[in-house]
């Protein structure tokens, strides 16, 4: 298998290696790129109540994979995790007031990601590579 021509296994390769960079760089303010992903989501959706299955289905995870994570971030003193008032089978997460003296370096190190595996990609090319990415995206979730 030639890696460079193979595109699921360059599609790996990149995940993993930005996973990777991520976390070492994450590692000082205590959290992993997966928790910085569930931060950032949260942080989009302060005005909005956000469940636990609503984070299930937006990063495709299983449930417990995501109370893992979300364990490991209310442990952390980052989320807030609470019964819902109106369906007590519903449990909403937000962040907690202590997130918010690490929330600007956790977000910017979002954008600042982002930018670093786009370094050099003109918008037009970025927003066509995003079109490529989701319809990859797409047929690989209709496989068999």
């Amino acid at each position: 298998m030639d890696r460079n021509t193979n595109i699921s296994f360059l599609i790996k390769l990149i995940g993993d290696t930005i996973e990777t960079k991520a976390n070492k760089r994450l590692k000082s303010h205590g959290i992993t790129l997966s928790q910085g992903r569930i931060l950032a989501y949260l942080y989009e959706r302060k005005t909005e109540k956000t469940s636990q299955k609503d984070m299930e289905e937006y990063f495709q995870v299983t449930h417990p994979t995501i109370i893992g994570i979300l364990k490991r971030l209310e442990s952390k003193g980052l989320i807030v995790s609470e019964i819902d008032e109106i369906d007590k089978r519903v449990r909403n997460i937000s962040l907690s007031p202590e997130f918010e003296g690490k929330s600007a370096a956790v977000l910017a190190y979002q954008s600042e990601l982002e930018e670093q595996i786009l370094k050099g990609i003109s918008e037009a090319d970025t927003r066509q590579l995003r079109e490529y990415l989701n319809h990859l995206l797409l047929h690989a979730e209709q496989m068999e």
